[in-house]
């Protein structure tokens, strides 16, 4: 029977706390260890996290059902922020209800809280010393390779067709030429797909008329109040703008911190990025890192990661919980999925666009070319491409990061001892 499109249809079959054939009641502290133990395990990007939840909910435990299972996996697709979290909010959600999912998503995403909140100390503390300087000299080339080899990777699967890339390279000009908001550019990228599928190659003309959204510029003193409430505003943004997953939203995330707001450099950007794939959880959760040392600068780093972790993760269960009821409807819009194919083509251009300062931070540290780091970089881009199935990312930083130890020790080996 047909629906009316102002009416969204739940399903039976995802209302919270209903059991389908085959599956088993789950109880609330058999949720809690689960997900507190699988935050800590949640290594290697979301393929690995997703991966861990099948094999325990669908395989072993039988807690949902493995159609069940797919269908959240596509519900979580269209939904801005990490997939891997809204999969275990949304499976807490289904054995449980609510409150079962806001305790699975939070447990997912504590380690992780725990893990950057520790480093962005040591680091704040301890990064001028030779053993600090020589891991962070390993690890930024290793983290440019990784949004290089992540850009190969969106590139081969949102690139298809010509729209597309042409798609891309305007986002490129428009972001790092013409210095257009990061949310205007995904937001136009969006809806140019969805015209062009609709109208034709010759629609360009119905994106005359778009809202903008404004950036904001921060003042040149402010309490730490202030600060604590522009981190929060800005993280609300990164979360509700989160498409493409967490390399997607980097652009988005230097934009603010970097340009904008000035709480961060270059080099602790690549610093947060390489740090974020040795820690369990979401790689979006970098904003825990910037979060601290943004609010560092106010004298209030703890509330400051706790802001940034508060509302860069908030959207993502406001948007489970309330949308999940009427999942198949929404995973079945037509609209919905051109325009997350507009969003990815941008994307590519924008992750683009942020390559070039961070290559310039990683192999230009001293204005001139270091030799050694470019070859490090280079053989970490290569080994994540070519050789992706046979080592693990955090192997790959970590690999990067005692070069870099190794260097701190025995400077004659390198050309000389680093600089602060």
């Amino acid at each position: 029977m047909a629906n009316s499109p102002a009416t969204l249809p739940a399903s039976s079959d995802t209302a919270g706390g209903s059991e389908g054939k085959g599956e088993v009641q789950v109880s609330m502290r058999e949720i809690f260890w689960y997900f507190l133990k699988l935050g800590w395990l949640a290594f290697g990007g979301p393929v690995g996290q997703i991966g861990l939840m099948h094999l325990e909910c669908v395989e072993r435990q039988k807690w949902i059902a493995e159609e069940e299972f797919v269908r959240a996996l596509n519900f979580c697709h269209v939904l801005p922020g990490p997939e891997a979290l809204q999969l275990a909010i949304y499976i807490g959600y289904k054995k449980r209800g609510h409150l079962a999912g806001a305790l699975a998503g939070a447990l997912f995403i504590l380690p992780g809280f725990i893990t950057l909140t520790a480093l962005a100390w040591v680091y704040v503390h301890f990064w001028k010393t030779p053993q600090v300087l020589g891991i962070l000299w390993g690890f930024r080339p290793v983290g440019l390779a990784l949004l290089l080899a992540a850009l190969v990777r969106i590139s081969r699967a949102a690139l298809k067709g010509p729209f597309a890339v042409a798609l891309a390279v305007a986002a490129f000009g428009a972001f790092f030429f013409g210095h257009v908001p990061f949310i205007l550019v995904l937001f136009l990228c969006g809806i140019a797909f969805i015209a062009w599928k609709r109208l034709g190659p010759g629609s360009g003309a119905a994106m005359a008329s778009l809202l903008l959204l404004l950036p904001e510029r921060a003042e040149a003193a402010e309490t730490a109040a202030r600060r604590i409430l522009d981190i929060s505003w800005f993280f609300l943004k990164v979360g509700l703008f989160s498409f493409g997953g967490a390399y997607a939203v980097l652009p988005y995330i230097r934009e603010g911190a970097v340009q904008t707001y000035g709480w961060i450099d270059d080099h602790q950007m690549i610093d947060a990025l390489a740090l974020g794939e040795t820690t369990p959880g979401p790689l979006i959760s970098i904003g825990i890192f910037v979060g601290y040392l943004a609010g560092n600068g106010a004298g209030v780093p703890w509330l400051g990661a706790s802001a940034s972790t508060l509302w860069l993760f908030l959207p993502s269960f406001v948007f489970v919980l309330g949308a999940a009821p009427y999942m198949n409807w929404l995973t079945s819009q037509p609209g919905v999925k051109s325009f997350l194919k507009g969003v990815t083509s941008g994307v590519v251009g924008l992750m683009f666009s942020i390559s070039i300062p961070l290559a310039k931070v990683a192999f230009m540290p001293q204005g001139h070319f270091d030799w050694i780091t470019l070859a490090l970089g280079i053989a970490a881009f290569a080994v994540l491409v070519l050789w992706k199935w046979l080592l693990n990312v955090v192997a790959v930083v970590l690999g990067g990061g005692a070069l870099g130890l190794l260097r701190a020790f025995a400077p004659g080996l390198f050309g000389g001892p680093l600089a602060s």
